[in-house]
């Protein structure tokens, strides 16, 4: 158990065709997989057939069609080998917002027994991560160019007609 307390679905799903060419009982257990008490940060995860099972309260073969399905729609990708269940598109929807959350989000990677899948879901990680950063760094630049826009406009204006400050009734001698 992961102690997650809550985990995002994107209203996008409803828009999905793969989502909607999957059974009710598939999409069920897909919104599982996405919400169980076994998910974690990094949307890959080891969850044996029988906790599956048990918490869906379904017999193992059910639950394992109904996994292969969701594998054939491109909705999950799975290790049977290490049991590992990788909700593909996991980090479109539940990116790491801040470096504590992206760091978090890669031990929980490193834990992960399927080498195949933890390489897959570090590469969607990367991928987003570098997305994120490159944000941040836009983000800063603007805050500077604008605190120089202004540092610079309000340097330009002082004592002409525009300042604020000798435009005053003050300092026009209009208010003692």
């Amino acid at each position: 158990m992961t102690g997650r307390l809550f985990s995002k679905i994107s209203p996008a799903l409803w828009a999905s065709s793969r989502f909607h060419s999957l059974s009710h009982e598939a999409q069920r257990v897909f919104f599982y997989l996405c919400t169980s008490r076994h998910v974690t940060s990094a949307g890959c995860y080891w969850l044996p057939d029988l906790y599956a099972s048990a918490d869906l309260r379904c017999d193992v073969e059910t639950y394992q069609a109904l996994r292969d399905e969701l594998v054939k729609a491109g909705m999950i990708d799975f290790d049977a080998d290490h049991s590992v269940v990788l909700i593909e598109k996991w980090f479109k929807h539940n990116a790491p917002t801040n470096d504590s959350h992206a760091l978090g989000t890669s031990r929980r990677l490193a834990d992960v027994p399927s080498e195949c899948l933890r390489k897959k879901a570090e590469l969607a990680l990367a991928e987003v991560e570098e997305a994120r950063i490159a944000k941040l760094a836009r983000d800063e630049a603007n805050r500077e160019a604008k605190r120089i826009k202004r540092e610079l406009s309000v340097g330009s204006s002082f004592g002409s007609e525009r300042s604020n400050l000798t435009n005053s009734q003050y300092m026009r001698g209009k208010f003692r």
